[in-house]
């Protein structure tokens, strides 16, 4: 396993994306909380941390603990749906938790000064959450539904 020195040296340090999860495992390192989640510019990323937390320690010695058979089952990948314009959220069907999308199904639009944005389905999964009822207003990059990933 690469420590984390090597790993960064492997990366490109232009990538911002790396280095905003970079900085992120670093915060949840030496913080106190559980979770950790950030959005921005329809992107979100989520740190969860299991067992106590550990502030001395350093990114290039955190080794995984061994898994046991009473281990938690690991949470599912996620992708929140964002809102891409201000309007009025209409979805294209009723959609539950459960139901499977593919990618570029559409999921709704928004309405908007006599236009429609379409809302499609950014990767394969099956809805987890919808966080806005249809005819909801909506913001510019509000998060619309969750998509546990396949």
């Amino acid at each position: 396993m690469a420590t984390h020195r090597e790993a960064s040296e492997l990366l490109s340090d232009t990538d911002h994306v790396l280095g905003l999860l970079d900085d992120l495992m670093r915060l949840a390192d030496g913080s106190p909380a559980v979770t950790i989640e950030v959005e921005a510019d329809n992107f979100s990323v989520s740190v969860t941390r299991r067992g106590a937390a550990r502030p001395d320690a350093s990114l290039a010695t955190t080794e995984r603990p061994a898994v046991t058979g009473d281990a938690q089952p690991t949470r599912q990948p996620t992708q929140r749906v964002h809102a891409t314009t201000v309007g009025i959220f209409s979805p294209s069907k009723e959609w539950h938790a459960g139901d499977a999308v593919s990618r570029g199904d559409l999921l709704g639009g928004i309405k908007s000064l006599g236009q429609v944005a379409k809302i499609v389905a950014p990767a394969d999964g099956e809805v987890r959450e919808v966080l806005v009822a249809g005819g909801a207003p909506v913001e510019y990059g509000q998060p619309l539904l969750v998509i546990t990933l396949r």
